[in-house]
């Protein structure tokens, strides 16, 4: 990435946290049903130092009320945030290098959209969850692997808190609910330059998309699985290899 593009890129994740780097603890579980459980496999290990593991989502019920006036479904893409649109990026988990300051280990937040003065800048901005809310487990294993998963449960309910595309200053709006949501799975190294993404070519995956009810329970594993010889990054503790998504209304 280059000039504006990057620095846009780069600050969604600086711009979430604080510098530097400390212990992360894993949250209590979630209790109460309605909750959604996002799972992302890496060849490796998950490996804060070495870079970021985001989850991005588009959370698309009606175009008229999402984030992005009149956006069509489909997937938040690495593409997107290089060039600095983020056109169907609604809401993202992120964590890594730049979140060990965060109070939970991780940052979540949705998009907004300030189009004051003739501009259109776009910030994210932090869903703050309570300690009971969700389940952070950095380190946890599938497969032959040791501590190769980051897993993450957030409520059902969040999914619906978009930024309002018509205000100066975006308010959070939780009508109407969400009830499909498409899913991306992203790393970046150290310097916020995008490593991997979910599909079958890594970053030069195109058409890819995974669109996700969460209306019905459901696991979603299969569609999240790499195919032998899927192109990715030389780190393995920054190629995703599949993942998961556990859906429970």
């Amino acid at each position: 990435m280059r000039g504006r593009a990057a620095a846009v890129f780069c600050g969604l994740a600086l711009a979430l946290c604080g510098c530097g780097r400390g212990p992360v603890q894993a949250a209590k579980p979630v209790t109460q049903p309605g909750s959604i459980t996002f799972e992302l496999f890496v060849q490796g290990r998950i490996a804060p130092s070495q870079g970021d593991y985001i989850i991005a989502l588009n959370a698309n019920s009606d175009a008229n009320t999402n984030v992005n006036p009149n956006e069509t479904p489909g997937q938040p893409t690495v593409l997107e945030a290089q060039a600095g649109t983020y056109t169907h990026w609604d809401q993202e988990l992120l964590y890594g290098f730049d979140t060990a300051l965060q109070s939970n280990g991780f940052a979540y937040a949705y998009k907004a959209i300030n189009n004051a003065g003739g501009g259109h800048a776009i910030s994210f901005v932090p869903i703050i969850l309570n300690s009971n809310d969700f389940t952070f487990i950095p380190n946890a294993s599938t497969g032959n692997g040791s501590g190769n998963v980051l897993k993450i449960s957030v409520p059902i309910a969040d999914l619906s808190i978009r930024g309002n595309p018509n205000a100066s200053t975006p308010p959070t709006i939780v009508t109407p609910p969400a009830t499909l949501i498409y899913v991306n799975y992203i790393t970046l190294d150290t310097t916020h330059t995008p490593q991997d993404q979910l599909g079958c070519c890594g970053l030069a995956t195109t058409g890819y998309q995974l669109a996700v009810s969460l209306t019905q329970p459901a696991t979603y594993l299969q569609q999240l699985t790499a195919p032998p010889g899927k192109a990715g990054p030389s780190n393995p503790n920054l190629f995703i290899s599949g993942g998961e998504i556990i859906v429970s209304p």
